[in-house]
């Protein structure tokens, strides 16, 4: 039987704008050090080291293609493109303020 996902409710007081931009800022540092990894691996003197070093390029792409999709969200939420929240009498979490 799967386990029913959940959510955490999102901290009082903080816009889904200043939630989204915490993220991103997060990745932002993560995509770094993988693009640091990749130099290292790169011109390391390990066999495996060109491999792992695609693998390194691979997931700062893959995070950068994240931020990106954050930014654009971030947009659409300011051009007022979202509805409001769904309702709540449907026994679904408290989600916290949006705004």
């Amino acid at each position: 039987m799967a386990e029913k996902e959940t959510y955490e409710a999102l901290p009082a007081g903080r816009s889904l704008e200043e939630l989204i931009e915490a993220e991103r800022a997060n990745l932002m540092q993560i995509q770094g050090m993988a693009r640091v990894l990749y130099d290292v691996l790169l011109y390391s003197d390990d066999d495996d080291g060109t491999m792992h070093a695609d693998v390194a390029q691979v997931i700062a792409r893959l995070i950068a293609e994240s931020v990106d999709a954050l930014e654009k969200i971030v947009r659409r939420f300011k051009a007022g493109e979202f509805g409001p929240p769904p309702s709540k009498g449907s026994g679904g979490a408290d989600s916290g303020s949006l705004t």
